[in-house]
């Protein structure tokens, strides 16, 4: 794996790129580049070695040409940088293995040129790919038949001759190696991506399916109510009744607003990228609380909190604040109204770089039987279940994408309490 540092230096920082192919792609051009410049200062090192001079002009052109390369890879130029390189690298390959007599071992490199041009410029530019394997090809063969050299024939010692194959093909075999396994693992990502996005397809269309028919009923239903609640007004001149009328709509109102902003939260939630923020979590609950206290039933529920005033996390402000309102909401929504103290506790602590987040009731609970479902889509655990169902259903959506989880433990009469961790990108 790259470091940070590394990474920032083969494509540079702020990079954007494409895709996930376009990325390694970037990357594996950088690392071909890194590689031909230390291969030219080996062979550098090696004809000192053995008193062999004149290569010199070659292996210093080869290096600084590959370090333009490297500096236009990291200036976002990345198809120049690829066709700077790969006529670099065939030039060099053919320079040196017209003059070989087939005996270093130099022309195996040819092979790998061909490689490298398909790994590089992929099916995209594969114009490209196609053109350089070609040429590859066909320098090969002048040199190996056609009797042209640039440079003089030399004559080397046996022992030059053994170690220069044995790093030419060690050098082959790596590289041809690290090509494939590229092409292996981009083939390998992609089809994990395919299939991730059918998995998500698949489970969207699902939802689709439920949202559109619970939807419609949940919207049809109090607008139905209201008609009807609207007849009932017309045809009487008790105020009392008409009073209790606007009530009921009123209600029925609040209700199809409620049920919009839960719509609204889902749909931002599914499409908004996450942002990243310093929160400091006790003012956001006081928050909530204080945006909560005032709905019907709630006047005697006494919150208790236990969060320090100096914790803070850093994570995506609106969906935390989407968290809170639900879970919060939820404990207030189902107090035990014949207890003679109704409780919500709610404790926040730091947690091996995450927040853990308790709320705990003393409320009515939950049926074991509806436990394991509480978190679907549109699921009601009772008829007298108030809101739409999609609360909960949200609030896990919501922590999958922070990359944080949710538990819960209900006893029916006793209370729920929920307990959530969200990962601290502080850490």
């Amino acid at each position: 794996m790259l470091t940070k540092k590394f990474r920032d230096f083969i494509i540079g920082k702020d990079t954007y790129i494409v895709s996930w192919v376009d990325y390694k792609n970037a990357i594996l051009s950088g690392h071909l580049i890194v590689v031909t410049i230390l291969v030219g200062i080996i062979y550098l090192i090696n004809d000192r070695l053995y008193g062999i001079y004149g290569n010199e002009p070659y292996y210093i052109a080869v290096i600084i040409i590959a370090i333009v390369s490297l500096i236009l890879n990291r200036k976002r130029k990345y198809l120049l940088a690829k066709i700077l390189f790969m006529l670099n690298i065939n030039v060099i390959i053919f320079l040196f293995a017209s003059n070989d007599a087939y005996r270093t071992g130099i022309y195996m490199f040819f092979v790998i040129a061909g490689i490298s041009g398909f790994a590089l410029f992929g099916h995209k530019d594969r114009k490209l790919a196609i053109a350089f394997a070609s040429l590859s090809a066909v320098l090969f063969f002048i040199s190996y038949w056609g009797g042209f050299s640039i440079q003089p024939k030399r004559v080397f010692t046996e022992e030059y001759i053994q170690i220069s194959f044995a790093t030419n093909f060690m050098i082959a075999l790596i590289t041809g190696i690290a090509l494939l396994f590229f092409l292996v693992d981009v083939n390998h990502t992609t089809e994990k991506e395919i299939l991730t996005k059918n998995d998500l397809l698949a489970k969207t269309n699902k939802e689709l399916d439920r949202f559109v028919y619970s939807a419609s009923h949940d919207l049809r239903a109090p607008l139905r109510s209201l008609l009807g609640l609207i007849e009932v007004t017309q045809k009487t001149n008790d105020p009392e009744e008409v009073h209790q009328c606007l009530d009921l709509m009123k209600q029925r109102v609040h209700n199809m607003d409620g049920f919009i902003k839960e719509i609204i939260d889902f749909s931002r939630n599914a499409r908004q990228e996450v942002r990243r923020e310093r929160i400091l979590l006790l003012p956001m609950i006081q928050e909530t609380i204080e945006d909560l206290k005032f709905a019907e039933g709630t006047e005697q529920i006494y919150v208790r909190l236990d969060v320090s005033p100096a914790l803070e996390i850093v994570s995506d402000t609106t969906r935390v604040k989407v968290i809170l309102h639900n879970l919060i909401g939820n404990a207030f929504k189902y107090h035990d109204a014949q207890k003679p103290q109704q409780e919500v506790f709610i404790k926040a602590i730091q947690d091996e770089g995450r927040v853990r987040i308790d709320i705990e009731d003393n409320g009515i609970g939950i049926p074991k039987e509806h436990q394991e479902k509480i978190f679907e889509m549109f699921y009601r655990a009772s008829e007298k279940s108030q809101g739409s169902g999609l609360g909960l259903y949200i609030v896990q959506e919501t922590l999958t994408r922070l990359k944080g989880s949710i538990q819960m433990k209900s006893t029916p009469g006793q209370g729920s309490q929920f307990r959530l961790f969200l990962p601290d990108q502080n850490y």
